[in-house]
């Protein structure tokens, strides 16, 4: 298998992609289906709109018929890397460079933008201010608001999906991956205004000498959508462990966890709580952005899962009590860099203005992305409905082999199922065999992307040689907080089990299924990420200090390493050996 049936063919405009932060969208490789409907016509889209809503891009500047904001090969997710640089040159006081740290993180392997004499345009520059001076007033408000109130609409009006036709469960899944176009509109805009704010902050806090006070800043805010994920787990966990009962249940293992607790009066105040959870963020899982994933609502294993590992953690480790701690520091911040500047009105100013549209900003995107992961669950839920009729009438030899369709095919599919038995089974095969290995980090127009049969497998496990003692790593600072401890790398979540309380957590990246890491880890490093990446957000509402592009960390870092992390200025030194 040298190429894939999903494989894209590169931008002439816009030519370079990258691999680099992707692993928060697409960890593994996509389905056909969900590259070709949820993503094609609704994210790929969408993301254009946005950029054009800004005044970034003109609409003739896109060609429409094609993936252009993003890329697929071998069913893995690339992201844009020249679309964001043209921003940075047309975005007046910033650059291609720092949009790069600021979208992907350190890019050490990413070839140095080059100037095209198309990326001159004086009408998208001015557009361009015009809407960041906007932003910085507030104005991305009303924006989010009404995309969480529309998406919340769309949801509460799901038909009953096992009452409908074939025909009509189709036609509600295209419907509701396409929502996904007006949801990547907005989600875009607020995740590209969300770094007016943040980028002003730091600008002023470096000119003063005080660069470590800009993260601050923007630590345990409150409010903030993802961050109510790890509460909720949290207060179930106490209630298991407070309870001889429900301790015992869990002992048990996960496994029947569900039943065992349906059955049992003495679990009646936790089967509400946990309830109240998946009616919440049911909607929330692993590998969020492949309509195929499981959520907490189609599999609350999942669930049963994070509040196992989090119910031995000792109370002190507490998320809210973490938090307070960190808004203390937070206001300390605000309090300390507010007098460095008094006197000068104009930056006082600029720097209240700042401060107060990167916190509001913060909270709409993740407000923003938890609506449009809401979204995403219902052509999952439309389209597992499907293969499950598909596979009882004997059309499918598994139910989720529906998802190897391309969106091309559904309606043929709908007519003939039973012709494309042996073809899904065959994808759903090599697909599987696309997970073991390991994309290529770059994809460049005019140079040939690597066959797949090319491609090394993924690596089981970290292998490299350990950095020694006295040697100081520079990432980017993520979340404040010092601490010195040993490491735990964590490549798999079949392996969290291992993390002792206390250690510092190493990986690649992170998504909701990791949050109860984030509740027995002292801090956090990931080898990919940028400054509003899950692991930061999660990381700074939690009160965890976190670091993240760290490149190659789970290798010179390996579990057992003494090492002293500072999340403020984005360094990790190492002063033990395992």
């Amino acid at each position: 298998m040298d190429t894939w049936i999903t494989d894209t063919e590169p931008s002439e405009r816009f030519p370079l992609y990258t691999r680099a932060n992707a692993d928060e969208v697409g960890p593994d490789p996509f389905t056909p289906l969900n590259w070709t409907l949820t993503w094609e016509q609704g994210m790929v889209p969408g993301t254009a709109d946005a950029w054009i809503a800004l005044g970034t891009f003109t609409p003739d500047e896109f060609v429409w018929d094609q993936p252009e904001t993003y890329g697929n090969w071998g069913g893995y997710f690339f992201n844009q890397v020249s679309l964001g640089r043209v921003f940075g040159y047309r975005m007046p006081g910033a650059t291609p460079d720092a949009i790069d740290i600021s979208f992907f993180g350190q890019n050490p392997s990413v070839p140095p933008y080059k100037h095209d004499p198309r990326d001159d345009n004086e009408a998208c520059s001015a557009k361009l201010g015009e809407s960041f001076g906007a932003i910085l007033g507030g104005s991305q408000q009303k924006l989010a608001d009404d995309y969480i109130a529309q998406a919340n609409a769309w949801v509460a009006g799901r038909p009953d999906l096992a009452a409908v036709s074939d025909a009509e469960l189709v036609d509600y899944g295209r419907t509701s991956a396409r929502w996904q176009r007006p949801g990547w509109d907005a989600y875009a805009q607020v995740v590209i205004g969300a770094t007016v704010g943040p980028q002003i902050v730091q600008g002023i806090a470096d000119a003063v000498g005080k660069p470590d006070l800009a993260i601050q800043i923007f630590a345990a805010l409150g409010d903030v959508a993802s961050a109510g994920l790890p509460e909720r787990v949290w207060d179930l966990s106490r209630q298991v462990a407070a309870s001889a009962a429900l301790t015992a249940e869990f002992n048990a293992g996960v496994d029947g966890l569900a039943e065992r607790l349906a059955g049992n009066p003495e679990a009646a105040d936790f089967n509400a709580a946990l309830d109240e959870l998946l009616l919440s963020f049911g909607h929330r899982g692993v590998n969020e952005w492949e309509i195929s994933a499981d959520t907490w609502l189609i599999n609350p294993t999942l669930a049963y899962q994070m509040i196992e590992r989090v119910r031995r953690q000792d109370d002190s480790m507490s998320p809210r009590v973490r938090a307070a701690e960190a808004a203390t520091r937070r206001e300390a911040a605000v309090a300390e860099l507010t007098a460095a500047v008094a006197g000068d009105e104009a930056t006082a100013g600029l720097l209240a203005a700042g401060i107060a549209s990167g916190q509001m900003s913060y909270r709409l995107r993740e407000g923003g992305k938890n609506a449009t992961v809401k979204l995403m669950q219902e052509p999952k839920l439309a389209f597992r409905e499907l293969g499950r009729r598909m596979h009882e009438r004997g059309h499918l030899a598994d139910p989720m082999h529906v998802f190897q369709l391309l969106e091309s095919e559904l309606d043929a599919f709908l007519g003939d199922p039973a012709s494309f038995s042996a073809k899904l089974a065959q994808r759903h095969q090599d697909w599987l065999t696309l997970r073991e290995l390991e994309p290529p980090y770059l994809v460049m127009r005019g140079e040939p992307v690597p066959p797949i049969s090319a491609w090394p497998k993924r690596k089981a496990a970290a292998v490299g040689e350990a950095a020694p003692v006295g040697t100081e790593m520079k990432a980017i600072g993520g979340s404040p907080g010092t601490v010195t401890a040993k490491t735990r790398v964590i490549l798999d979540l079949a392996d969290a089990d291992s993390l002792e309380p206390g250690e510092i957590l190493v990986c690649t990246t992170t998504d909701p299924s990791w949050v109860p890491l984030f509740m027995i880890a002292s801090a956090v490093i990931c080898e990919i990420g940028a400054q509003a990446s899950h692991a930061v957000i999660v990381s700074r509402e939690l009160g965890v200090p976190c670091v993240v592009s760290l490149a190659n960390a789970s290798k010179t870092l390996p579990s057992g390493t003494t090492v002293e992390l500072d999340g403020s200025a984005g360094t990790v030194r190492v002063v033990g050996t395992p």
